[in-house]
C-alpha cells in the first residue's frame, strides 16, 4: 500500500482536519445536552473521542468489522462470525453507529469488543488505533471517512470494502473532489462490489482495476429468517389474503393510504411494518380516525389492518402475506429502498417503488426476470395487487424468477473471504 500522499491530497487532508476541528468546538459544547435526548449520544459518547474498551487479551489476528446502520451492519455481523469460522483463535472488533445493533452484538456476544464509530478527527482515529491495532479492517457496503482511511494507509493496515455499493451522490462529491478521493479510495486494499455500476464508478475516480472485485450481493447468503412464533398473526389473519408493507416511511405511509382503505374495502388484509416502530400508536390513531379497524402486534383484536410493533419479525411476517411491498422505495429519492431479499426468500410475490438504488442490481435482475413489480403511486400499486392475488400463474411466475435471482446472487461471503484470507495472511 502506497503511503505517501500527492501535494493536492496533503492539502485536501489538512484542510478537512482544520474543518473537522472547528466544528467540533460547538459540538462539543451541546453534547451533554444531547446526550439527554439521544441515545447514540449519551451510551457513546467515550466511543467517540475513541475512548473504546480493549478486550482483556488480543489473539491475533486482530480484525475490525464495521457496519454503519441495520442494513449495513448485517452484512458486517454475517461476515464477522464467518471471519471467527475461519480464524477462530482471532480477536474480532466491531463498530457501528445503530444503538440497537450495539445492544444486539453485546447480547449474542459476536465480537470480543464493540464500540459506536468514533469521530472522524485524528485524535478519536489516532487513539482507536492504538487501542485495538487491527491487522486488517472490512468496512461494508458504504460508509467513507478521510481520517480513517488514512489512518490505515500511514500504519499499513489492510482495508476492504466488502458488498460495496458506490452511490451517485458518493461519485459525483469525490470526481469534484481529487484529494479527498486519493485519501479515501487509495488507502483501500481491495473492493469486493456488488454490481458493475459500482465499479465503473470507482475506475472513474481512478482507483485500479486491480483493486476490484464484481461479487453480487452478500445480503443473499444472509437473509436469515428468526424462528419467531407468528401463530396470533395467522389466527388473525384467518385465511384471508393478505399485502405486507414493509419498512414504510411516514412520506410513504401517507402515499399509500388511499390504497389500504381499498384493500379493506375488498375484503383483503394489511399488515403495515414502520421503519421507525414509535410510529405504531400515530398511524393506529390516524387509521381509526378514517373508521379503519386497525389493531397493532402487541395488542391483537379482530380488524382489518394490523401494524407490526415490534422489532425483528417483519421478514417471518412476509411469509404469511399473498404480496409484500418493501417500503423506503417511494419516498422521493431519499432512503434508496430496503431490502426486497427478505420478500424473495419467503417465496412472495414482490413489489417495490421507483426509488431504489440501495440494491439496484438486484432489483434490475429481478425486473429483466419478471420478478418484481415495480409501482408510482396508489392506484397503480392497487392494480397491481388485484392482479396477482387473482391470476394464480402471474405470482407463481414473480416468486420463480424471484427465487431464481436469489439463488445466483448467493456464494458471494465464500468468494469475499477468499479476498479477505490474502490480506490477513499476507
Amino acid at each position: 500500500m502506497a503511503n505517501k500522499l500527492s501535494i493536492r491530497a496533503k492539502i485536501a487532508l489538512y484542510f478537512y482536519r482544520g474543518l473537522y476541528a472547528l466544528c467540533m468546538i460547538p459540538a462539543f459544547c451541546i453534547a451533554p445536552i444531547l446526550g439527554k435526548f439521544s441515545r447514540r449520544v449519551k451510551e457513546g459518547f467515550n466511543d467517540y473521542f475513541g475512548n473504546v474498551k480493549s478486550p482483556s487479551i488480543f489473539k491475533k489476528p486482530v480484525l475490525w468489522v464495521h457496519g454503519v446502520s441495520m442494513g449495513e451492519s448485517m452484512v458486517a455481523l454475517g461476515f464477522a462470525k464467518e471471519l471467527r469460522k475461519t480464524y477462530p483463535e482471532s480477536t474480532i472488533l466491531f463498530t457501528t453507529t445503530h444503538p440497537d445493533v450495539i445492544k444486539d452484538v453485546k447480547k449474542k456476544e459476536l465480537a470480543d469488543a464493540i464500540a459506536y464509530f468514533p469521530l472522524d478527527n485524528y485524535r478519536a482515529m489516532n487513539k482507536i488505533f492504538n487501542r485495538w491495532q487491527p491487522n486488517a479492517i472490512f468496512v461494508a457496503e458504504t460508509d467513507f471517512w478521510p481520517e480513517f482511511s488514512h489512518q490505515c494507509r500511514q500504519r499499513n493496515i489492510p482495508l476492504m470494502l466488502i458488498n460495496g455499493r458506490i452511490s451517485s451522490k458518493i461519485s459525483s462529491f469525490y470526481s469534484k473532489a481529487k484529494g479527498m478521493a486519493e485519501i479515501v479510495f487509495g488507502s483501500y486494499s481491495y473492493f469486493a462490489l456488488q454490481s458493475r455500476e459500482d465499479a465503473d464508478r470507482l475506475l472513474e475516480l481512478g482507483v485500479p482495476l486491480d483493486k476490484i472485485q464484481i461479487l453480487g450481493n452478500m445480503k443473499a447468503d444472509f437473509t436469515h429468517t428468526n424462528q419467531v412464533n407468528l401463530s396470533e398473526v395467522s389466527s388473525w389473519l384467518n385465511n384471508r389474503k393478505s399485502v405486507v408493507f414493509g419498512s414504510l416511511h411516514p412520506e410513504e405511509f401517507d402515499m399509500l393510504l388511499p390504497l389500504f382503505k381499498k384493500l379493506v374495502d375488498n375484503n383483503i388484509a394489511v399488515i403495515i411494518a414502520p421503519r421507525n416502530i414509535s410510529l405504531a400508536q400515530e398511524w393506529k390513531d390516524q387509521l381509526h380516525k378514517d373508521t379503519i379497524k386497525v389493531c397493532c402486534k402487541t395488542q391483537i383484536e379482530d380488524s382489518d389492518i394490523l401494524i407490526l410493533d415490534t422489532i425483528g419479525e417483519l421478514a417471518s411476517v412476509y411469509k404469511l402475506s399473498s404480496v409484500s411491498f418493501v417500503g423506503g422505495s417511494l419516498d422521493h429519492n431519499k432512503t434508496g429502498g430496503h431490502n426486497p431479499l427478505e420478500v424473495l426468500q419467503q417465496k412472495v410475490p414482490l413489489l417495490m417503488g421507483s426509488y431504489y438504488r440501495n440494491f439496484t442490481d438486484i432489483v434490475e435482475q429481478l425486473k429483466s426476470v419478471g420478478g418484481i413489480t415495480i409501482i408510482e403511486n396508489a392506484n397503480q400499486a392497487f392494480e397491481e395487487i388485484i392482479k396477482i392475488l387473482t391470476n394464480e400463474s402471474i405470482a407463481n411466475k414473480m416468486v420463480n424468477a424471484g427465487n431464481e435471482v436469489l439463488e445466483s446472487n448467493q456464494g458471494v461471503v465464500v468468494k469475499t473471504l477468499e479476498i479477505a484470507k490474502k490480506i490477513i495472511n499476507n
